[in-house]
């Protein structure tokens, strides 16, 4: 029943905030930039985002073995493929998680390492959009001087390093509070991050991965604008995305739609360009998100009576 109504709220709450995005919108105009925007640009960036999922393999096989959860290349990637699908596909964005735990658990590794497994993954994938985001605060302040847009950006930032600082010490709070399940859960969590984080072997390469990884979402969207014949300069792109990809970590709505609008059209405002463009952008943008994942939902209509097998 709980998950049902968290659902129901996703589905309200993106609902809602598509009916705010389009009530002063030219709709005509946004299919017709989407109908006309570049094959070839979009099987480009198609491309760039496969090839992504690759990298983003290796980080998470990396964080597997760090774990001691030994799978190989080809099954991390399988795994992580069928994620990414259903948390596109799914109303619930960590479906797709959800089931790679499983997935790991199924195989005979232990639930906690599992879920572990798949959050310290998650954790460095935030970290590297708060270093994107932080690197270009003194960009946005050059080129957006409204205050609320300062101060709304310089509080997105200051509260995602809070966050991960307290996951990284969260260990260190009173041992009498880890006597519940799930503040016992993120003591581990924070124990393992560290380890990860600072290890002098792998922390640093792994979170150089991740901050490669949401750079080849950015490129992406910069091949779909060149596809719309949208004057965005990487300038512009590196200022907002790694913004909008941070405030789409919030799971408030489903995979994402309506917040990565809402946040684009009002980022990209403060640069000048048009709503109707930004607002194409993003909407082909989440539909190429979703080609891509399609591998995902291959791999695990043919595969999945075998990758959940014991060994």
């Amino acid at each position: 029943m709980k998950n049902i109504l968290i659902i129901g709220l996703k589905v309200l709450l993106t609902s809602v905030l598509f009916f705010l995005i389009f009530r002063n919108m030219d709709i005509n105009n946004i299919l017709h930039l989407i109908q006309n925007s570049s094959l070839f640009f979009f099987l480009l960036a198609l491309f760039v985002l496969v090839l992504q999922n690759f990298v983003a393999a290796t980080r998470w096989n990396s964080v597997l073995s760090h774990q001691k959860i030994h799978i190989g290349y080809h099954k991390a990637l399988s795994y992580l493929w069928i994620g990414l699908f259903f948390n596109q596909a799914l109303p619930s964005s960590i479906g797709g998680d959800a089931l790679k735990g499983y997935y790991l658990y199924k195989r005979g590794f232990s639930a906690v390492n599992s879920t572990l497994g798949v959050l310290l993954d998650r954790v460095l994938g935030m970290i590297g959009l708060v270093i994107l985001v932080v690197a270009a605060l003194p960009l946005f302040f050059q080129y957006v001087d409204d205050t609320i847009a300062q101060s709304g950006v310089v509080a997105i930032s200051l509260a995602s390093l809070f966050i991960i600082v307290i996951l990284l010490i969260f260990d260190f709070l009173p041992k009498t509070l880890f006597s519940y399940r799930i503040l016992n859960g993120l003591r581990l969590l924070s124990i393992q991050g560290r380890k990860l984080i600072f290890s002098t072997s792998t922390g640093g390469l792994l979170i150089l991965l991740s901050i490669v990884i949401h750079l080849f979402s950015i490129f992406a969207v910069m091949l779909l604008s060149q596809g719309m014949g949208m004057n965005l300069s990487l300038v512009h792109v590196l200022m907002v995305l790694p913004i909008v990809f941070l405030v789409m970590t919030i799971p408030i709505s489903i995979a994402g739609w309506g917040v990565r609008e809402g946040v684009m059209v009002i980022g990209f405002g403060y640069l000048g360009i048009a709503s109707e463009q930004v607002l194409a952008l993003s909407i082909l943008y989440g539909i190429l998100t979703l080609v891509s994942t399609i591998p995902g939902i291959i791999i695990w209509f043919f595969n999945d009576h075998l990758v959940i097998k014991k060994e």
